[in-house]
């Protein structure tokens, strides 16, 4: 690809470019057949921007509100995990972009930078993603962590009783990263990707 890239597929192929296969496919990959990651794809493409014509556009304002914070654009950084495999910064860049652009950064229970890490890194607005976990405390004790360490509000994953099968994940042996987040409290011993690391006893469920 010559020059800089100017559009998301661009940035996308940069990235297949750059980084090693097993960490590309498991950014760019989802579980089994992949249809919910299709279905997306296809749904941004189903959106489209209503012109208004003839009317005064020498200012532009996307800012918006978001649960009380304002932001320069109706956008939020979704939660994605081990922003290390990608650069050795890892979420502290994440959050330093989003600072910089002033939109909210959602960080993953999975990411590669602790709470603490990233939140002393920036003051960009930042959200928590967690699981419901069957250990409760495990859960009751990272939201009160992200609250004490300035994070906003809490982004709920609540659709995972079990993790999808990722086939490409699968079959390249890929090997899960350390959750920092965790230490002391659960194991986080490296293991294959397909054997959960937090293991059974901390999976979300109602138990």
């Amino acid at each position: 690809m010559a020059g800089e890239p100017v559009n998301v597929n661009e940035f996308q192929e940069l990235a297949r470019k750059v980084l090693p296969k097993m960490y590309y496919d498991f950014f760019a990959g989802g579980a089994e057949d992949e249809y919910t990651l299709k279905e997306n794809i296809e749904a941004f493409h189903r959106i489209t921007i209503q012109p208004r014509i003839l009317v005064d556009v020498s200012r532009i304002d996307m800012s918006t509100v978001i649960l009380g914070h304002k932001t320069s654009a109706p956008i939020i950084l979704a939660p994605s995990a081990a922003h290390q495999l990608a650069h050795p910064e890892g979420e502290v860049a994440t959050a330093g972009g989003a600072a910089a652009c002033n939109v909210i950064m959602g960080l993953s229970f999975m990411s590669t930078c602790t709470v603490e890490e990233v939140a002393s890194s920036c003051n960009a607005v930042r959200f928590f993603q967690i699981y419901v976990f069957k250990r409760r405390d495990v859960t009751e004790f990272m939201v009160r962590r992200a609250e004490s360490n300035g994070f906003r509000a809490i982004i709920l994953t609540a659709d995972t009783p079990r993790l999808g099968r990722r086939e490409a994940d699968i079959k390249n042996k890929m090997i899960s990263f350390r959750l920092r987040n965790f230490e002391g409290l659960i194991s986080t011993d490296v293991v294959s990707w397909y054997q959960p690391l937090w293991g059974s006893a901390c999976r979300e469920g109602h138990g």
